[in-house]
Protein backbone atom coordinates (compact mmCIF):
# COMPACT_ATOMS: atom_id res chain seq x y z
CA UNK A 1 0.00 0.00 0.00
CA UNK A 2 1.45 3.42 -0.96
CA UNK A 3 2.30 5.90 1.72
CA UNK A 4 -0.46 8.52 1.64
CA UNK A 5 2.17 11.27 1.93
CA UNK A 6 4.06 10.17 -1.21
CA UNK A 7 3.80 12.45 -4.27
CA UNK A 8 2.48 10.32 -7.12
CA UNK A 9 3.62 11.32 -10.60
CA UNK A 10 1.40 9.17 -12.82
CA UNK A 11 -1.10 11.63 -14.29
CA UNK A 12 0.03 14.31 -11.83
CA UNK A 13 2.70 16.10 -13.82
CA UNK A 14 2.26 18.96 -16.24
CA UNK A 15 5.01 20.24 -18.56
CA UNK A 16 4.69 23.21 -20.90
CA UNK A 17 6.94 25.16 -23.25
CA UNK A 18 6.17 28.83 -22.58
CA UNK A 19 7.48 31.52 -24.95
CA UNK A 20 7.46 34.51 -22.57
CA UNK A 21 7.62 34.89 -18.79
CA UNK A 22 8.25 38.37 -17.39
CA UNK A 23 8.97 37.33 -13.78
CA UNK A 24 10.52 33.89 -13.20
CA UNK A 25 9.45 33.92 -9.56
CA UNK A 26 5.81 34.69 -10.38
CA UNK A 27 4.72 33.57 -13.85
CA UNK A 28 1.14 34.56 -14.57
CA UNK A 29 -1.74 32.26 -15.41
CA UNK A 30 -2.02 34.02 -18.80
CA UNK A 31 1.68 33.44 -19.59
CA UNK A 32 1.49 29.75 -18.65
CA UNK A 33 -1.78 29.22 -20.52
CA UNK A 34 -0.15 30.67 -23.66
CA UNK A 35 2.41 27.83 -23.60
CA UNK A 36 2.33 24.54 -25.49
CA UNK A 37 1.32 21.56 -23.34
CA UNK A 38 3.93 18.80 -23.59
CA UNK A 39 2.83 16.15 -21.08
CA UNK A 40 0.58 14.15 -23.42
CA UNK A 41 3.33 13.97 -26.08
CA UNK A 42 6.35 13.31 -23.86
CA UNK A 43 7.21 9.64 -23.37
CA UNK A 44 6.96 8.30 -19.78
CA UNK A 45 10.73 8.79 -19.44
CA UNK A 46 10.78 11.90 -21.63
CA UNK A 47 11.28 14.59 -18.99
CA UNK A 48 14.84 14.49 -17.72
CA UNK A 49 15.97 17.37 -15.50
CA UNK A 50 19.15 16.95 -13.49
CA UNK A 51 21.37 19.32 -11.56
CA UNK A 52 25.11 19.08 -11.15
CA UNK A 53 26.94 21.11 -8.53
CA UNK A 54 30.65 21.79 -8.87
CA UNK A 55 32.77 21.71 -5.78
CA UNK A 56 35.56 24.18 -4.96
CA UNK A 57 38.64 22.79 -3.24
CA UNK A 58 39.35 24.96 -0.22
CA UNK A 59 41.98 22.74 1.41
CA UNK A 60 45.11 24.33 2.86
CA UNK A 61 48.73 23.28 2.66
CA UNK A 62 48.45 22.15 6.29
CA UNK A 63 45.26 20.17 5.64
CA UNK A 64 45.22 16.45 6.29
CA UNK A 65 41.80 16.09 4.71
CA UNK A 66 40.49 17.51 1.42
CA UNK A 67 37.69 19.98 2.01
CA UNK A 68 35.29 21.57 -0.43
CA UNK A 69 32.65 24.25 -0.72
CA UNK A 70 29.72 24.38 -3.08
CA UNK A 71 30.48 26.13 -6.37
CA UNK A 72 28.41 26.70 -9.49
CA UNK A 73 25.40 24.60 -10.39
CA UNK A 74 24.29 23.48 -13.83
CA UNK A 75 20.98 22.09 -14.99
CA UNK A 76 20.87 19.54 -17.80
CA UNK A 77 17.50 19.02 -19.44
CA UNK A 78 16.36 16.70 -22.22
CA UNK A 79 12.88 16.10 -23.57
CA UNK A 80 11.79 13.04 -25.54
CA UNK A 81 8.50 13.31 -27.40
CA UNK A 82 6.43 11.20 -29.76
CA UNK A 83 6.77 12.51 -33.32
CA UNK A 84 3.61 13.45 -35.17
CA UNK A 85 2.73 11.62 -38.36
CA UNK A 86 4.17 13.06 -41.58
CA UNK A 87 2.06 15.86 -43.02
CA UNK A 88 0.27 16.65 -39.76
CA UNK A 89 0.45 19.79 -37.67
CA UNK A 90 2.80 19.21 -34.74
CA UNK A 91 2.70 21.99 -32.14
CA UNK A 92 5.30 20.27 -29.95
CA UNK A 93 7.78 19.88 -32.82
CA UNK A 94 7.22 23.50 -33.84
CA UNK A 95 7.63 24.79 -30.25
CA UNK A 96 10.81 22.78 -29.59
CA UNK A 97 12.49 23.74 -32.87
CA UNK A 98 16.26 24.29 -33.15
CA UNK A 99 17.37 27.44 -31.30
CA UNK A 100 13.87 28.23 -29.98
CA UNK A 101 14.11 30.25 -26.77
CA UNK A 102 11.55 29.95 -24.00
CA UNK A 103 10.79 28.40 -20.64
CA UNK A 104 10.17 24.80 -19.68
CA UNK A 105 7.56 24.94 -16.92
CA UNK A 106 6.90 21.85 -14.79
CA UNK A 107 4.13 21.42 -12.23
CA UNK A 108 4.20 18.35 -10.01
CA UNK A 109 1.65 16.78 -7.70
CA UNK A 110 -1.57 18.01 -9.30
CA UNK A 111 -3.69 16.32 -11.98
CA UNK A 112 -2.15 17.08 -15.38
CA UNK A 113 -5.55 18.12 -16.75
CA UNK A 114 -6.00 20.79 -14.10
CA UNK A 115 -5.52 24.29 -15.48
CA UNK A 116 -2.76 26.53 -14.16
CA UNK A 117 -4.06 28.68 -11.29
CA UNK A 118 -2.75 31.35 -8.94
CA UNK A 119 -0.76 30.11 -5.91
CA UNK A 120 0.33 26.84 -7.58
CA UNK A 121 4.03 26.03 -7.37
CA UNK A 122 5.89 25.47 -10.65
CA UNK A 123 9.46 24.93 -11.76
CA UNK A 124 10.66 27.38 -14.43
CA UNK A 125 13.71 26.59 -16.59
CA UNK A 126 14.86 29.36 -18.98
CA UNK A 127 16.08 27.43 -22.01
CA UNK A 128 17.12 27.27 -25.64
CA UNK A 129 16.40 24.18 -27.74
CA UNK A 130 19.18 22.18 -29.30
CA UNK A 131 18.82 20.34 -32.57
CA UNK A 132 15.99 17.75 -32.48
CA UNK A 133 17.36 14.21 -32.83
CA UNK A 134 15.11 11.43 -34.14
CA UNK A 135 15.74 8.41 -31.95
CA UNK A 136 17.05 5.12 -33.32
CA UNK A 137 14.33 3.03 -35.02
CA UNK A 138 13.44 -0.30 -33.47
CA UNK A 139 10.75 -2.94 -34.04
CA UNK A 140 7.36 -2.33 -32.45
CA UNK A 141 8.02 1.30 -31.57
CA UNK A 142 6.88 4.73 -32.59
CA UNK A 143 9.21 7.45 -33.76
CA UNK A 144 10.46 9.56 -30.87
CA UNK A 145 12.57 12.70 -30.92
CA UNK A 146 14.99 13.89 -28.24
CA UNK A 147 15.78 17.57 -27.72
CA UNK A 148 18.45 18.82 -25.33
CA UNK A 149 17.76 22.18 -23.72
CA UNK A 150 20.54 24.62 -22.95
CA UNK A 151 20.12 26.65 -19.77
CA UNK A 152 19.90 30.39 -20.54
CA UNK A 153 19.42 31.65 -16.98
CA UNK A 154 19.06 30.71 -13.34
CA UNK A 155 16.09 28.35 -13.01
CA UNK A 156 13.41 28.16 -10.34
CA UNK A 157 13.80 24.42 -9.76
CA UNK A 158 12.24 21.74 -7.57
CA UNK A 159 13.98 23.07 -4.45
CA UNK A 160 12.99 26.71 -5.12
CA UNK A 161 9.76 26.74 -7.16
CA UNK A 162 8.02 29.80 -8.51
CA UNK A 163 4.49 30.67 -7.38
CA UNK A 164 1.93 31.30 -10.10
CA UNK A 165 0.45 34.81 -10.05
CA UNK A 166 -3.10 35.67 -11.13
Amino acid sequence: MPNIADMLLDGNLRASWVPIIANLGAPTVAELTAGVALESRLTPDGLNISFDTSMIDNSALASTYDTEQVGRSKVTTTLKYKAGAAGTTDAVRDALSFRAVGYLVVRRGLDSGLAFAAAQKVEVYPSQCGRPNPDVPAPNTIQTVTVQLGSTGTPRGFDDPAVVAA
